[in-house]
Order: structure tokens, then C-alpha cells, then sequence
């Protein structure tokens, strides 16, 4: 595990150009020559991307859907987030 670079203040956007596509097993966002297969809670985290919600604001929705803390959830969602923007699916704009 690496240190997540966003912050809680930090508002994640779903980049556009990327297929995405609900299969039997859930999302998979297909970038490049890959496929991303997204498990249940990282999916939940995808879809509150939305350009308005902070770092901080997913990770509390993730707390409430799986009842864990809401630090280690903020440590989860900002390094899922951080993975993501590493491959240009998400950008990050500062608050």
C-alpha cells in the first residue's frame, strides 16, 4: 500500500472516455488495453464520484453502507481513489 496523495477535502470526477459496462459480476471499466472489475464497495465509491462529493463525503457513505470507522474508511476510498486517477479514470479537483 502506498500513501493516498488526495485529501478528504479533495472532489473526485468519473473521467469521461472510458467504457464502462455492468456485467454479471458487477462494473468493469475497460481502460486501455485492460479491464477493471469493480468489487461491491469499490463500486459504490465509483458511482459517488460525481464531481461534487468530497473525498470525505464518499468515505462517509462508505462507513454507513459497511459499518467501519470512518478513518479507515477515508484510508480506503482515498488510496482506491488514488489507484484510479493513477490511470486517468478519475481527476481530482482541490477545495
Amino acid at each position: 500500500m502506498t500513501a493516498a496523495s488526495v485529501g478528504p477535502s479533495d472532489v473526485p470526477r468519473r473521467s469521461l472516455g472510458f467504457r464502462v459496462r455492468r456485467v454479471e459480476s458487477g462494473l468493469v471499466i475497460g481502460f486501455k488495453d485492460q479491464a477493471l472489475e469493480l468489487s461491491d464497495s469499490a463500486e459504490l465509491i465509483y458511482r459517488c464520484m460525481d464531481g461534487r462529493r468530497t473525498v470525505a463525503d464518499v468515505a462517509a457513505v462508505v462507513a454507513a453502507e459497511y459499518g467501519i470507522e470512518e478513518a479507515q474508511a477515508l484510508a480506503d476510498v482515498a488510496e482506491f481513489i488514488d489507484e484510479l486517477a493513477a490511470h486517468g479514470i478519475v481527476t481530482i479537483q482541490g477545495v
